[in-house]
């Protein structure tokens, strides 16, 4: 079995490498950091948002917000008043949400966008200020 852990190359580069777990002596924990030694290295589990967001990248994950990494083929819906993107189609008042910062509204693509006018709160559909 193979587990995704950093090796660092500096103090601020590092990247993201498969470790197969046969290949593991022994595991610790140095400054709350999940290390594993092979014989002739030391890895680090994945501990802060910038190694997760590296390594989910490559899964389709984008940082929509401080914070928020999203899977991107799972938004079904941005509402570009509330800067919400949703999981469902016609999200309900207690539908899951993620924020979208003013950097990245460029990411989330066109077709997702549901401008005000298109949203039917007259025919009872979602509302952000029910929420």
């Amino acid at each position: 079995m193979q587990i995704p852990v950093v090796r660092r190359v500096s103090r601020q580069e590092f990247e993201i490498v498969m470790l197969d777990l046969n290949d593991v002596l022994f595991t610790f924990v140095e400054s709350n950091v999940i290390k594993y030694q092979t014989k002739n290295e030391v890895f680090s589990q994945i501990s802060t948002l910038e190694e997760q967001e590296r390594f989910l990248s490559t899964m389709g994950f984008k940082k929509l917000e401080r914070g928020y990494l999203v899977q991107m083929d799972k938004v079904k819906w941005y509402d570009d008043e509330t800067h919400q993107v949703f999981f469902e189609p016609y999200p309900s008042k207690n539908a899951p949400s993620a924020p979208v910062s003013r950097v990245h509204r460029k990411d989330v693509p066109e077709e997702l966008v549901v401008k005000r006018r298109a949203r039917g709160y007259a025919r009872g559909f979602y509302s952000p200020f029910e929420r």
